[in-house]
């Protein structure tokens, strides 16, 4: 031990950094002149679980830095897990699962937001005593002032009202609170939102893009993963757009092609996009329609045609409940809407998003006319079809010839290809036939391009899967608060 103790401090840090988190929780205990070096690392890391079972330790993190604030600076990466309240489109969207508190407890952290001193402090400490998540884990962030890395699961995005209140105060209005964290630093929010429920409408107009919209004023934004309620105008938060120039990497579920401009147009190096097209005719208005606007998405599109590298596109459209069917959609416009993307290197996007439907909307394309020289890698999926329009499934004869006349001649119009793949979902009943699989393989072996056709687990546009970025952090025990 007196070895260890006279030890240098940065000798100390390097042996501290590998150690493991129950390891680390030891040595602080051990010795209040080891505990110095040790709790940045013991805190860097907060992964908490909030089940029907499990409630994370959020109000007594939030008692232990109201004692001592420099614990939330040591903060840099925070996962908060848990679906487990999620129903799908069943849910009816009014429950509101709250953690128990006591008024003691409550006491403490109402004198914490007095301190922050926001024009929406009375709501925040009624929520807070009631034991609502939101205020809590908007009391929590609040605090990270050297946050980098944000993600919060299904069961803690149910609420995000005071979240979003919190957010615009920090970020988008003039304001000199040093109790509010300027997250300077953050870098990666992701937030897992449950899917809007059936006739969530019938209950309420608000849309939670008043919530989500913020976080493109973070100063240090790289990337952004959110659930986007089209709203039926769409207006940024602050005085004045934003202007993420770090963020390169955008994920955007159920936001309309309407607004997708408005978006795009303020993020002038994005690199990637994923983005998913989403239709159910309960949220049908006049943002939300069954037209699939290709030259909208276009426009749209044009904003980052110079930087933008790796696009996704997901879509559907989804039944509700009494439906046996999903409904209908169309198409508008040119199906040229990938072509002037300057750069773009990976194109995913489902088959009817280039061909239409059928031969009948596809004859008057061209496939390689549709894609870009700079393309490297196109996959096409098979998004749509669970709907009675699609007619691909029957005219695969058809789909071969579109592609082998492409790949034929690929060094003519994308001279930069290098592979071809074919996703296939695992739930479809009538699945792509042997002959065409194997003509597609010869193709490849012919034209010197590499294809693959593999399947892909559903995905149900409207819906976000979990953040793969988020899916092998492994498991750390709650923190010990020290």
């Amino acid at each position: 031990m007196a070895c260890l103790l006279s030890t240098p401090t940065e000798i100390l840090r390097i042996i501290f950094a590998s150690l493991s988190h129950s390891d680390l929780a030891a040595v602080c205990l051990t010795h209040r002149d080891l505990r110095f070096p040790a709790e940045p690392f013991l805190y860097a890391h907060i992964q908490w679980t909030w089940t029907d079972s499990q409630h994370p330790p959020i109000a007594q993190f939030l008692r232990t830095i109201i004692r001592r604030p420099d614990l939330a600076t040591y903060v840099h990466n925070v996962v908060l897990n848990g679906d487990s309240f999620d129903k799908g489109t069943y849910d009816p969207g009014n429950e509101r699962p709250k953690i128990p508190v006591t008024e003691p407890v409550a006491n403490e952290l109402v004198e914490l937001v007095a301190k922050i001193n926001v024009p929406f402090a009375e709501e925040w400490i009624q929520k807070l005593r009631a034991g609502s998540m939101d205020a809590f884990t908007t009391l929590f962030i609040s605090q990270l002032h050297d946050v980098k890395r944000l993600y919060l699961d299904k069961n803690f995005n149910r609420e995000t009202n005071l979240r979003g209140m919190m957010l615009r105060s920090a970020l988008c209005e003039e304001s000199t609170n040093s109790h509010l964290s300027s997250f300077a630093r953050l870098e990666d929010v992701s937030a897992d939102s449950p899917c809007l429920h059936y006739n969530i409408r019938r209950q309420t107009q608000k849309r939670n893009a008043q919530d989500i919209l913020p976080v493109f004023y973070l100063p240090s934004v790289k990337r952004i993963r959110a659930l986007v309620d089209s709203p039926a105008t769409f207006a940024w938060i602050g005085r004045n757009p934003p202007n993420p120039r770090s963020l390169t990497t955008l994920d955007l579920t159920s936001l309309r092609e309407k607004h997708l401009g408005q978006v795009l147009s303020v993020i002038p190096r994005l690199q990637k996009l994923e983005w998913d097209w989403h239709y159910r005719w309960d949220l049908r208005d006049d943002c939300v329609t069954d037209i699939i606007d290709l030259d909208r998405i276009a426009a749209g599109l044009s904003h980052v045609k110079e930087t933008l590298t790796d696009l996704t596109i997901t879509a559907g459209s989804e039944r509700s409940k009494d439906d046996l069917e999903d409904p209908d959609v169309q198409f508008s416009g040119s199906f040229k809407v990938f072509s002037g993307l300057q750069n773009l290197k990976l194109l995913q996007v489902p088959i009817p998003f280039l061909l239409g439907f059928s031969p009948s909307e596809s004859k008057a394309n061209h496939l390689p006319v549709a894609l870009p020289p700079s393309l490297e890698w196109l996959i096409l999926t098979d998004d749509f079809s669970s709907n009675e329009q699609w007619q691909w499934e029957w005219e695969q004869d058809y789909l071969l010839g579109v592609i082998r006349s492409w790949l034929q001649d690929w060094k003519r119009r994308t001279p930069n290809l290098r592979g071809f793949r074919l996703l296939e979902s695992e739930m479809r009943t009538i699945g792509y036939q042997p002959d065409m699989i194997q003509a597609l393989r010869d193709l490849g072996t012919q034209s010197g391009i590499e294809v693959q056709i593999t399947d892909m687990k559903p995905r149900w546009s409207g819906h976000m899967l979990r953040d793969p970025n988020y899916d092998t952090v492994p498991t750390i025990p709650q923190p010990m608060f020290l």
